[in-house]
């Protein structure tokens, strides 16, 4: 079947390089003589062969019945086309004669009463085929005009002592390689003009010429067992070839095969085999289904699991690739709010290229600036003190204070803040549920899940911090400010049953039972016991702290009140509520 199938592609290959040939054609025929007997078959001939031609695929160039000065127009006509041919045929039917062995065609008007009137009146049979030589490599010529002829007889008799140059028939034509000249008879021989329509010649090349994948040469040899036949063995086709290869001209047609019926598709079959794939996670499963049933009930369901599958597996892999930020993140929740610069720069060194690297960095500039700064403060305060005071030990509360004492807008020196907006939106919102964590506006887990809570506590920053915020969703800019503060932003609010002690949420005590049983008295305070400006005392639990932004505290008097720290200056003001 393959070895068919390799045959016929390589027929429908010849066939397409042999149509793709140009191919031009001259057909002239000769009948209506003027001066002698007229012949019948000669126009039949070229009209029958211009058609056979013409189903072979060639331009024709035809001509009948002309004069000498037709016949030269004509064949120039026919030159012309031949630029640029691949195949170039000539065929004529008429009178022709040979004299010192050059052949001649004769038109319709020649007279030849003399060996002058020779070379005016008759058309050299070279002039034809030097010219298609010239031009063309595969050159066909075709000469039926070897009939008996009156006008050599003419000639014959004017030449007198030198008529033995005009000789019977047509002279052997030497021909360039490429060339095949056909004659109707052998040379030296006459043809018949034929009791039919055409001549015994023509009639045979007009059945055999162009028989579906044959050489000319084998064309040939069947007109010429047809001529023996017609002539009963008086004429013999005669031809002289030096064609370098085959010259088919006309291929074999390509039969389509008939392609075998496909067996018919048992649906239950096909529905039992998509049962037991369709659950599978396998592209296997589904790229099989399709190579047995292109046109299934299923096959664009499959086509679509199998886009599924790839899809699944590609995120998998970028999943895979990304790495893992939760320990990170974990760790920067540890030590966030310390105040020891060596905190920071452990995770510096474990994660030098981290989410929070340029962050530590910061915060350990910000501590040691702070550090000097609370030394020259002390030192300061030392020198203006009349009496010294021994200094108490500092506690924990005081290096938060020390530590808030950081302006919000000073980027300490030779420290380049992290370029926030090459971050993903994950990790931009990792980053800014840290940040406000960090200053008191709690999130609650930190997950990079923006959700309700995340923007509450976005707007409750916003307005203890006096900023108007024009969005609540995450922003590089958002993030830079939440950089810049420092200290507890958000008011600390303590929960039922504890109160607001020295700046942290302590639990609320109960009364102590007296001994004799009866209930404890109870001594309110008054408003009295309260001191009129609560500032005092504001400044004294809180410490002025620029940026701490609204906070509630409760006075031993039992009286509330709201301190509120200014952004741009170091004063606290408090009133009661």
């Amino acid at each position: 079947m393959k070895q068919i199938l390799v045959s016929l592609l390589l027929l429908a290959f010849a066939a397409s390089v042999a149509h793709a040939e140009r191919r031009v054609a001259l057909v002239i025929g000769n009948s209506g003589y003027e001066h002698v007997t007229q012949l019948t078959n000669p126009d039949n001939d070229a009209k029958g062969m211009a058609e056979k031609l013409t189903s072979l695929d060639f331009e024709v160039v035809t001509g009948t019945n002309l004069s000498l000065r037709d016949m030269r127009k004509t064949v120039r006509e026919f030159i012309a086309k031949l630029e640029g041919a691949d195949i170039a045929l000539f065929f004529y039917a008429g009178h022709g004669l040979q004299v010192s062995g050059e052949n001649y065609l004769v038109p319709i008007d020649a007279e030849l009463n003399s060996y002058v009137d020779l070379e005016f009146e008759a058309m050299p049979a070279n002039l034809v085929l030097n010219a298609m030589e010239h031009s063309t490599k595969v050159n066909l010529v075709f000469l039926d005009a070897c009939r008996n002829n009156p006008l050599a007889e003419n000639l014959a008799r004017s030449m007198g002592t030198r008529s033995g140059s005009v000789g019977r028939g047509l002279a052997k034509i030497g021909s360039g390689v490429g060339s095949l000249i056909s004659f109707a008879t052998q040379p030296g021989n006459v043809a018949l003009d034929g009791d039919g329509e055409n001549s015994p010649f023509t009639t045979a090349l007009i059945k055999h010429l162009g028989t579906p994948g044959q050489d000319i040469t084998r064309d040939l040899v069947m007109v010429r067992r047809d001529v023996l036949e017609a002539t009963k063995g008086q004429q013999v086709p005669w031809d002289n070839s030096s064609l370098t290869g085959e010259v088919i001209l006309k291929q074999l047609e390509m039969v389509q095969p008939v392609e075998p019926e496909k067996p018919a598709i048992n649906p239950q079959i096909e529905l039992a085999y998509w049962d037991s794939i369709k659950s599978g996670e396998s592209i296997a499963y589904f790229e099989t289904y399709l190579s047995r049933y292109p046109d299934g009930q299923f096959a664009d369901i499959a086509r679509i699991r199998i886009d599924e599958i790839k899809a699944k597996a590609e995120r998998d892999k970028a999943r895979q690739n990304k790495p893992d930020a939760t320990a990170e993140i974990t760790y920067w929740q540890t030590i966030q709010n310390s105040t020891r610069p060596e905190m920071f720069e452990s995770y510096i060194t474990r994660y030098p290229k981290g989410i929070y690297a340029d962050l530590a960095r910061l915060k350990i500039e910000s501590i040691k600036r702070q550090a000097e700064a609370e030394v020259r403060r002390k030192a300061q305060a030392s020198a203006a003190a009349p009496n010294p005071v021994p200094e108490r030990t500092a506690t924990k509360r005081d290096e938060e204070i020390t530590v808030a004492a950081l302006t919000p807008d000073e980027t300490p020196a030779g420290v380049i803040p992290s370029p926030v907006t090459t971050l993903s939106a994950e990790e931009l919102a990792t980053a800014l549920q840290t940040e406000l964590n960090r200053v008191g506006c709690s999130v609650g887990r930190v997950d990079g899940d923006w959700g309700n809570k995340s923007r509450r506590a976005l707007r409750t920053y916003g307005r203890e911090a006096g900023i108007e915020l024009a969005s609540l969703d995450p922003s590089p800019d958002i993030l830079d400010q939440l950089k810049k503060s420092t200290g507890r932003v958000c008011p600390l609010t303590c929960g039922r049953n504890q109160e607001l002690k020295n700046g942290r949420c302590v639990a609320t005590r109960k009364p102590e039972p007296s001994g004799n049983g009866s209930k404890p008295s109870t001594k309110s305070k008054t408003a009295d016991s309260c001191p009129k400006n609560p500032t005092i005392y504001g400044n004294k639990i809180i410490g002025r702290v620029p940026g701490v932004g609204r906070q509630t505290l409760t006075h031993p008097c039992g009286r509330k009140l709201a301190c509120k720290g200014s952004k741009a200056s170091w004063i606290l003001s408090c009133n009661w509520i």
